[in-house]
């Protein structure tokens, strides 16, 4: 071995001793020795520290069992899969695979050196989620391969990811980021310590340095958490499971008190009146729901329910109720904001343990075999007045047509430049995507992504939406909405400013802000059969400019339909309906697709998150060039594979007959909302 080894081996000997020293000092200052019991006082009294870590480690492997964490645990589905990768330090996170050899480098990215850069990679693997897997395989088998590489992977990120060097470094390496201590603190750690308690293959030493870096974490989060968005919801959750979980600790009580009393404020705060999480995510929702969760479960198993503060049980049933109003036929949610295909069934079997006599949950939870369908008060449609989102369905059936329509404000984080999209389902099939703004990564994708240009709305010059406000509101918003047995209807506008964003992410990634035109888009469902889009666009600068209409189409097979001009018809492969769009007034529009383009401006992708990965897709774009003011008028009609297109004819000015599935449709566009 060379001398600079040699080196190295002695000052990381030094560096993790010292590492372990503070950690068991941190821990016998803060135990409450009486609940461990005479032996540790004993030992305490003489300053024998070996003993001193017997006695704890004796403690606590004779423990009860937490019946919190093992309802927990049983609850979440796993992989033996991702375990037996996991044992041999192979993860995949952020849905990017990587092995480690020679044990797992808590401060290494792979994505570093093979780009896009992805910070959220080391963050994410910092959560250990994959030691669920590990815990479950172990409880099935009992073999202490999972104990033991469990130990050895908490052992060295004690070591490697110590708090000081965390903090002093780049943003990019901080293990220490509150977030992550959160999400360690409300699961994964907790729960890999009462399953791996146990174990021979962990030894007296490691629970203990484990038990000290939990109370390090918590003791973090008390004096360095967020002041607000789902991060301090984490921090604050992580801080409570903590104490409740630990409770020998002296300050335990304490820090259960604070957490509580700070998350229920934010939690109230945060979630709006309709009952969605002010970031307009139902991925942050449900982040947001299962915090809450945490806190009322683990309150009603240690009897310490007055410790909550009495507001929080109404505002976590109300969040629940948002996800069905907005659920799709297919018992999703609407991807809006940076948001995966949230799956319903799955949340609302969880909310039930709670909400035992809520037929709604119970029959998204069975999917609609048990329960009750929402109890329909004018029709199945849905308005969530703050949040903004417009639910037009045309019942709640398995095949029903439906359309989510976004008039609402930015959202208080994970923001996408999207105001007037629109996404639409035909039962469990997305004929109109809203794909969810992909992963956190510094690429084109990601800016795409989140821009008006990967949304069903309108560019001027090429230019997307660029606002900065309102983030939140704090009125209901009027979208002039109106719901029937025969129709819906909506109507709003975009009068903010527009701009550019280099796909890069680099500096100056803005060019001047500017309003050279405003936009007012009326949706109106013909129901049950079609969508009609009118998008009425007036300069507001006095010049005349490009206006282009997009639509997303998640398959990269399109075709024109002769009979109708400017029409284009999707070929989505094994669906059983595609979307017929159709342009009511042709004669000045351009009609292109585009699959996988990046210049002169990029179309044609789907940017995947979470369940999807990135893939090429097709953006329909109609586009009507030089114009002051314009106004498109759109059919999106579903249509069967292999059944008969609609018939569609002008009736005199700006009316038209629409015939589709034998049925007759009268539209007259200058009343769409009568």
């Amino acid at each position: 071995m060379c001398a600079v080894a040699v080196t190295n081996a002695a000052v990381a000997k030094e560096k993790n001793s010292a590492r372990r020293n503070e950690l068991m000092q941190l821990l016998f200052k803060h135990i409450d020795g009486k609940t461990i019991g005479a032996d540790y006082l004993s030992a305490y009294r003489k300053k024998d520290e070996n003993s001193m870590i017997r006695a704890i480690a004796a403690y606590y492997r004779n423990r009860p069992a937490s019946s919190y964490l093992t309802t927990k645990m049983q609850n979440q589905s796993y992989s033996g899969e991702t375990a037996e990768r996991a044992v041999n330090n192979d993860f995949t996170v952020i849905n990017i695979p990587w092995k480690f050899e020679g044990g797992v480098n808590w401060i290494f990215n792979p994505t570093w050196k093979k780009k896009p850069v992805n910070n959220e990679w080391l963050w994410q693997l910092g959560r250990m989620y994959f030691w669920h897997d590990m815990m479950r395989c172990y409880l099935k088998s009992g073999s202490d391969r999972y104990s033991k590489a469990f130990a050895g992977q908490m052992v060295s990120w004690i070591y490697q990811a110590d708090k000081k060097t965390a903090l002093s470094g780049p943003y990019s390496h901080n293990t220490w980021r509150t977030i992550e201590a959160g999400i360690r603190l409300l699961y994964s750690w907790p729960a890999a310590f009462e399953v791996f308690r146990k174990s021979p293959s962990v030894s007296d030493e490691a629970l203990c340095l484990m038990l000290g870096s939990m109370y390090e974490q918590a003791e973090f989060l008390r004096y360095n958490h967020r002041k607000r968005s789902n991060w301090l919801l984490m921090e604050m959750a992580g801080v409570y499971t903590f104490a409740s979980q630990f409770p020998e600790f002296k300050d335990a009580q304490k820090f259960r008190l604070y957490s509580a009393k700070v998350f229920s404020k934010a939690f109230c705060s945060q979630m709006m009146p309709d009952g969605m999480h002010d970031e307009l995510s139902p991925d942050y929702l449900l982040v947001s729901l299962r915090c809450a969760k945490n806190f009322i479960d683990q309150a009603q198993i240690s009897g310490r329910m007055n410790e909550l503060p009495p507001e929080l049980p109404a505002a976590f049933e109300n969040g629940y109720d948002s996800f069905i109003a907005l659920a799709t036929p297919g018992l999703t949610a609407p991807r809006t904001n940076d948001c995966y295909t949230m799956h319903l069934p799955g949340i609302m079997k969880t909310a039930l343990e709670n909400f035992p006599n809520r037929e709604e949950f119970k029959w998204v939870a069975s999917m609609r075999k048990e329960g009750k369908a929402p109890v329909d008060k004018t029709t199945a449609s849905r308005f969530l007045p703050y949040a903004g989102f417009i639910a037009m369905r045309s019942s709640w059936d398995k095949d029903a047509l439906y359309c989510c329509f976004d008039v609402g404000p930015l959202g208080a984080g994970h923001w996408h430049y999207d105001k007037l999209n629109i996404n639409i389902y035909k039962g469990c099939e997305e004929l109109i995507y809203d794909d969810g703004g992909g992963q956190y990564e510094f690429s084109v994708y990601r800016w795409y992504g989140r821009s008006s240009a990967d949304h069903n709305t309108v560019l001027v010059d090429g230019l997307i939406q660029m606002r900065d406000l309102p983030k939140k509101v704090t009125k209901p918003i009027d979208a002039n909405f109106v719901t029937n047995e025969k129709f819906d209807y909506a109507k709003s506008s975009y009068t903010d400013t527009f701009g550019f964003m280099k796909f890069d992410g680099t500096d100056g990634d803005v060019i001047p802000l500017s309003k050279p035109a405003t936009h007012t888009r009326e949706v109106r469902f013909c129901k049950p059969e079609f969508f009609c889009v009118v998008d009425t666009l007036r300069s507001a600068d006095g010049k005349a400019h490009d206006y282009e209409l997009r639509f997303h189409l998640n398959t990269v097979k399109t075709r024109k339909v002769r009979r109708y001009p400017g029409a284009v018809l999707s070929d989505y492969p094994g669906n059983e309906y595609d979307i017929l769009i159709v342009p009511l007034f042709p004669e000045k529009l351009e009609t292109a697709t585009a699959s996988g383009r990046h210049k002169p401006l990029m179309a044609g992708w789907f940017i995947g998150r979470n369940d999807l990965i990135r893939h090429k897709a097709t953006t329909v774009m109609m586009t009507a060039k030089q114009q002051k003011n314009f106004r498109f008028a759109t059919l999106l009609i579903p249509v069967r594979k292999g059944g008969t297109l609609p018939e569609i004819k002008a009736a005199g000015k700006n009316k038209f007959n629409v015939t589709v599935n034998g049925k007759l449709f009268e539209l007259d566009l200058t009343k769409l909302n009568q």
